[in-house]
């Protein structure tokens, strides 16, 4: 992952520390859409312990990536992915350690190294970071959401300059919660326990399995994303859904060639299995905050065997008015 951001915001702000601990609200950081030349590429934000980049290169051009004083430290694609072991920056990318851990100017001589044998990476950075991301009092007080700070980051694709950039959003405290809840498995009815998650912007679904014919759980652009057989868990790396919602420390994404039919690894030696839906995540901001409201619907289509059906489901909006009543 690879970012510099720009703080925009210095006097008459509130920290983002103490925004947390204040109940005054909370920074994200977002990812803007790509420009033209770079959209051949899969980019994504994923949102764990701290941001984390992911980059698939299925171009036939290299995607150099630059820290801040313009100094290579990444190349991805177009077969495999190098780093550059002498830049503080590939180490200090790599790192959920406390801030400061690797020094910024601990760079040396370069040492380009096969790091991953595909175009694909995965990179936390710093400079993605929103802790130091300032906001200024007007915005606290006008509770509503505003952009706080952008970030961009240096890339060259085969000879083309460009950069992949987003901003800093300020979320101010929510006044309910988004609240996943499944109401109709399908054919999975007898067959399987089926269950949202609790989660109000990252909800999750749970499915334990226990047909004797193999289930497949279709992703969000109609492929195969998780398949429960006898043999336990597995999912399709080749999967768009998969790449959005994949652990830390799971078989990762890897782009398919035209064509490619799905890539399957095990991620469960049971037959139960939990993940993100993002498919069940509130969409947009919510018009009438005070009222208890259905705010989505939202299906997973599967197959058992051959027979086709799927998981339906709703969100609803709880103010939280009525959360502290319960």
């Amino acid at each position: 992952m690879f970012i510099l951001a720009s703080l925009l915001w210095t006097a008459g702000a509130y920290g983002h520390g103490a925004d947390a601990e204040s109940g005054k609200g909370t920074v994200r950081v977002v990812l803007d859409a790509l420009p033209p030349e770079l959209a051949a590429l899969r980019v994504q934000l994923r949102r764990t312990l701290a941001p984390q980049l992911l980059v698939a290169n299925p171009t036939d051009q290299p995607l150099t990536v630059s820290d801040e004083q313009g100094r290579a430290f990444l190349r991805i694609g177009p077969e495999a992915t190098e780093g550059d072991l002498g830049a503080a920056a590939f180490h200090r990318s790599n790192t959920l350690m406390a801030p400061g851990t690797i020094p910024a100017d601990a760079s040396g001589k370069p040492r380009w190294t096969m790091v991953e044998a595909t175009p694909n990476w995965g990179w936390f950075d710093l400079r993605l970071r929103t802790d130091p991301v300032d906001v200024p009092h007007s915005v606290v007080d006008a509770g509503k959401r505003a952009t706080v700070g952008r970030w961009s980051v240096s890339v060259t694709l085969g000879g083309t300059a460009s950069a992949i950039a987003g901003h800093f959003e300020y979320v101010p405290p929510a006044r309910g919660i988004a609240q996943a809840q499944v109401t109709d498995t399908g054919a999975l009815q007898g067959l399987a326990l089926v269950r949202a998650m609790p989660g109000s912007a990252r909800p999750g679904v749970f499915v334990s399995y226990r047909g004797n014919k193999p289930l497949t759980l279709m992703g969000a652009e109609g492929e195969p994303f998780l398949k429960f057989s006898r043999n336990g868990v597995e999912t399709n790396l080749h999967s768009p859904t998969w790449a959005t919602v994949a652990p830390p420390g799971s078989p990762g994404f890897v782009a398919a060639a035209e064509g490619a039919g799905a890539r399957w690894a095990s991620v469960s030696r049971s037959r139960s299995y939990g993940w993100i839906e993002p498919r069940a995540a509130s969409a947009g901001p919510i018009e009438d905050a005070d009222r208890p409201q259905v705010i989505k619907h939202w299906n997973i289509p599967l197959r058992i065997g051959d027979t086709a059906s799927r998981i339906d489901g709703v969100t609803r909006w709880v103010p939280v008015a009525n959360v502290a009543a319960n």
